[in-house]
């Protein structure tokens, strides 16, 4: 499988963000909540991420009898016999709360080593507001909120042996989206930047759902040359999710400006989602997304 289409545009435009899974409105942290529209009973079916030479990763999206996203299959087209399978597995605990997210790949072939496996554990404080989400290879991301539930500061720590990484982000919202986001890491110095956000006015539909995971090797972070781990939406370093609408421009400090074009259905739900480098035109990723009524 060719990686660079997925990992160069995930990367530029993530960057060092730092976030947690569904967060927003009080009803969005709910983890009964669909990836979709309620109103108009349309749940995500499934994520195709569009690769090289007329291949594809489908994401199949599986949901138990009390509608909660329960597992995610992701596979390659248009055979799915000759390449790795990985399945994603959400464990909530009695309160209906997402309390664990494993993600593991399935090798087609023997290779000798483990599976590859990431995983996320989340813990609650007093109020039900989830305090932090510790990640499989050392990071930990503790949350911080305001009156209205949203996220408004988090402090991160990766430590891999002798190596320590700690960071800082702010968040600024225009009503249910985050406009901009201010980040400080420190590893032997301080780096400090700053992410500006431009919406439109249509629905997201991960708006409020907790993590779901890139196609590997996308995360799967390596403690040493990759402390970073990306994902669809939602999880340590995508803020995708915190948002009621669709991002239509990312301007950073270190990456300059990235553009997101969409197609939509008629009840205003993302069919197509292509990220665009507007200096040259090049498409950096295309996402296709399709529903099932619930």
């Amino acid at each position: 499988m060719n990686t660079t289409m997925i990992s160069r545009p995930i990367k530029r435009y993530l960057g060092f963000l730092l976030l947690l899974g569904w967060l927003g409105c009080t009803d969005h942290r709910d983890s009964g909540v669909s990836p979709g529209s309620a109103a108009v009973r349309l749940r995500v079916k499934t994520l195709t991420l569009d690769l090289p030479d007329g291949l594809a990763k489908v994401s199949a999206f599986s949901y138990d009898p009390q509608g909660r996203l329960s597992a995610i299959k992701t596979y390659q087209s248009p055979d799915s016999t000759v390449s790795d399978v990985e399945y994603s597995r959400y464990q909530y605990d009695s309160q209906n709360r997402l309390v664990q997210l494993r993600h593991e790949v399935v090798r087609r072939t023997d290779t000798g080593k483990p599976n590859p496996v990431e995983q996320y554990t989340y813990t609650y404080n007093g109020l039900g507001q989830a305090e932090q989400l510790a990640y499989l290879n050392g990071f930990t991301l503790t949350l911080n909120y305001n009156a209205v539930g949203q996220l408004i500061s988090s402090q991160r720590e990766y430590t891999f042996r002798s190596f320590r990484l700690t960071g800082a982000d702010s968040f600024t919202y225009t009503g249910n989206n985050v406009t901009e986001v201010n980040s400080s890491r420190f590893f032997t110095t301080t780096t400090r930047s700053t992410r500006s956000y431009r919406y439109d006015d249509k629905i997201n539909p991960f708006y409020g759902v907790f993590i779901i995971p890139a196609p590997y090797p996308e995360g799967f972070a390596d403690p040493v040359i990759k402390p970073t781990i990306n994902t669809y939406f939602g999880g340590l370093d995508n803020l995708l999710n915190l948002n009621q609408n669709n991002v239509v421009s990312e301007t950073s400090t270190f990456s300059g400006t990235l553009n997101y074009e969409y197609q939509y259905n008629a009840n205003n739900l993302p069919i197509l989602r292509r990220v665009v480098n507007p200096n040259n035109g090049q498409v950096l990723e295309t996402l296709r997304f399709d529903y099932e009524t619930y």
